[in-house]
This record gives structure tokens, sequence and C-alpha cells, in this order.
């Protein structure tokens, strides 16, 4: 049951168009002895006393605000309001990224992406039941999807919630499948990498992993491969089709332990369309 372009572009603002210039972990905010600006961003606040700039990244699956700050700057070359691009020059001075060091901030935020360069990227936007594909920031398809049976955000294995996050496409198969849940399928399967990082690491702060466990996952997910799927936080998360057709305004779009469900009639189109490496989104 695919959704129109059209319908689509009608109603919010795109998540991507949220942020059109991120900053990344791998940005320079310090060209000598003068501040750029490590992304786009819009001048707030700009005087002899306090140089700021609101800039946007995204981490995981979310758009977060940046503060990027210079403390009594020398020669500015930027007012309030003005809108800046990476790598253009502010002042000359020391500058902190909300609060902290530039080198401590992008430590503690390793993860930083750009999604508008991934060659292919799907996003799935869980409440409203919409998954989303573009190739390099382009929307080029959207399909009607269900869930996981339980509402919320997957912590745990066997909790039927679907995760929120950002993943990577490590298999695709279109069977045989068996036993006895094998038509549940629906003759498609596509694995993410989930857990990723950030559920590995509020895995460690509960007690569900180890550090060692944490680092790991981390490491193995943010390379897009696959993390280990035995710890207590689950795996096996993925996109598959149904049993039979389906409709979300009958039976729901509560239907998996989990995953993402396409309509029967989509899952082949979407298969077809997701390759392995490609980034997800499920938000």
């Amino acid at each position: 049951m695919t959704l129109t372009l059209l319908a689509l572009l009608a109603a919010t603002p795109d998540f991507l168009d949220r942020c059109p210039a991120p900053l990344l972990t791998t940005s320079k905010v310090m060209a000598g002895d003068r501040v750029v600006s490590p992304g786009g961003g819009v001048v707030t606040a700009s005087s002899d006393e306090r140089l700021e700039v609101r800039l946007c990244a995204f981490e995981n699956h979310e758009v977060r605000e940046v503060l990027l700050t210079v403390k009594q700057p020398k020669q500015r070359v930027v007012e309030v309001g003005a809108s800046v691009v990476a790598g253009q020059p502010l002042a000359r001075g020391s500058a902190l990224l909300d609060g902290q060091a530039p080198t401590r901030f992008f430590r503690e935020h390793a993860f930083l992406f750009d999604p508008h360069h991934e060659a292919v990227l799907v996003v799935v936007d869980v409440e409203t039941n919409e998954a989303r594909r573009y190739e390099r920031g382009v929307r080029t398809h959207t399909w009607e999807v269900g869930r996981g049976q339980a509402e919320g955000i997957k912590t745990v294995r066997g909790d039927l919630k679907t995760p929120r996050g950002l993943y990577f496409v490590t298999d695709k198969s279109t069977g045989p499948f068996t036993g006895d849940f094998a038509g549940y399928y629906g003759g498609h399967w596509v694995k993410l990498n989930y857990p990723n990082a950030f559920d590995a690491r509020r895995g460690e702060l509960e007690r569900l992993l180890s550090s060692e466990q944490s680092a790991s996952i981390a490491q193995t997910w943010w390379s897009r491969a696959l993390p280990t799927q035995k710890t207590k936080l689950g795996g096996g998360i993925g996109f598959h089709g149904w049993i039979a057709p389906w409709r979300g305004d009958v039976e729901g779009f509560g239907l998996s332990w989990g995953c993402v469900v396409l309509h029967p009639e989509d899952v082949a189109d979407f298969y077809a369309r997701l390759p392995v490496g490609a980034a997800v989104i499920l938000k």
C-alpha cells in the first residue's frame, strides 16, 4: 500500500531538511588562531564579549542542536542573523561546543553523521508508519509499514518493541525460510545491525552488558557489520513482509515481534531498493 509522494510533501518538513549542513565528528573548528564554523548554522550573538552560532547535528535517530561559543572574540567577521557555512571564518579566539572544548565534545559524540551523503538511506517513522527511501538526500520512494506489537522503544530481548536508532543493512534473503513462522517473512528478509552503540551504552548503564561488550558492539556497529545478537538487548531486527494482506485501520500496525513490516504487495519492491550496507534510521 504505497503512499503518494505528493501527499507526503504536503505534510510536515522532511527529517533531513531539519539539518541541511550538519556538524560532523571530523569537522574543523580552528584554522590557526581563527575559529571557523564546523557546520552550517546561524549567528545568534555577536559582540566583543561573546559570539554564538547555533549549529545542528544528526546523532543516532535524532537531530540535535549544538551551540558554538567564542568568548571575547577578536576581529569578528559575522553579525547576528547571518547564516554561515562549514569552514567559514568567524573570529579569532578559542571555541567551545555546548560548553566543552571541541576535542572533548567530539570524543563524547563520536558517531555524528551526515545522512544526505548516504548512497541509499531509509528513514522509518515508527509512530506514523512510514518508510521513506533517499538517494544522497533526495527522496525517491515511500511505503506504509507496520511495527512491533508492543508500544515504546525496544530495550531488551523479547519485549516485542521496535528499536529507535541508526542502523545498517547487513544481510538480505528471499529464503527459503523454515520453522513455524516462516510464512511471516513474506518471502523477504532484510537484516539490520541492531543493537548500536547507543543501545549498548544504555545496556551498560543498566548493567545488562559489560563495558567490554558495549565497546565491542559500538565498534562493530559503526563499521556496518553485525554485532553479537546474543546479549540481553536482543537481536534479529530487520524488515520483512507478512503472511497475508493487512490493513492498519483494521488489524492495527503492531504486527511483529519488533521488526518493521511491509505490505505483501510492497515488500519485493522495497527489498530490491535497499542494498547491503545502506543506512536505516528508525525514529
